[in-house]
């Protein structure tokens, strides 16, 4: 999974996305991703930001990223068992969570808590094992993914939800965390109401209900809940002063 917006005030919607994948298809999965890439000169990795005219990617035109778009799309589609999303306004987070939360949890946080749980209701009972996740490893807010996958630990003491370990990894080697950026960024332009760039008409294609995409929206009184329960976790999980020495 990958976030988008989640950094800058300005963007009235914060997201987590990526695709859930079998190890039978991300093994296939990741060398054709790069196979790609290299056919089209595109050095890796592909984000999305870097497509702007001052980006990294920007020499590419909008047939070239027509093209190059083409061959993305339908092999993220053709080899994950669904894409998922979870998104959160930044007015409704202030709005809902106190300061303390959110000095400890961000909207970053939050939206991981929510695709877990959009993970754990497509798993239901058709898996029965833990699902790993794995989250690009420059991102400085990473500490507030830590806190909320220990939450979500937590929370599963009582209850089954299916999350297992955290991983952090460049993206540079990882096709599947470039393709997270895509989705990432394709559900924040939707929510934005932002007509995808020319050439990259294709990316809505990753958000279509009947390409397994599974979209979540966090609700008010969804936070307000949240907040109580997530407060009291993020106390019993913080480490102890060291204290005088012994």
């Amino acid at each position: 999974m990958d976030e988008s917006g989640t950094r800058d005030p300005r963007t009235p919607t914060a997201v987590v996305g990526g695709m859930i994948v079998n190890r039978s298809y991300y093994d296939h999965f990741e060398p054709t991703w790069f196979e790609i890439l290299q056919r089209h000169h595109v050095k890796p990795p592909v984000h999305m930001k870097e497509l702007g005219p001052d980006g990294k990617l920007g020499w590419l035109s909008k047939n070239q990223r027509r093209d190059l778009f083409a061959e993305l799309v339908p092999l993220i589609n053709s080899h994950k068992i669904a894409s998922i999303s979870a998104t959160l306004s930044n007015g409704e987070y202030e709005k809902h969570c106190p300061p303390e939360m959110q000095e400890e949890l961000g909207v970053y946080g939050m939206c991981f808590i929510l695709a877990v749980m959009t993970n754990h209701k497509l798993a239901g009972e058709k898996y029965a094992g833990r699902i790993p996740f794995i989250l690009d490893t420059g991102n400085p807010l990473a500490d507030h993914v830590r806190k909320a996958h220990a939450a979500m630990l937590d929370f599963q003491k009582g209850c089954f939800i299916h999350p297992g370990g955290l991983h952090f990894d460049d993206d540079t080697s990882f096709g599947v965390l470039q393709a997270a950026d895509v989705i990432a960024w394709g559900v924040r332009r939707q929510e934005s109401d932002k007509a995808f760039p020319p050439g990259l008409e294709q990316i809505g294609e990753l958000l279509l209900k009947d390409q397994a995409h599974h979209n979540n929206e966090w609700k008010s009184e969804w936070l307000a809940t949240m907040s109580d329960w997530a407060i009291k976790v993020l106390e019993q999980n913080k480490s102890p002063d060291d204290g005088e020495e012994f």
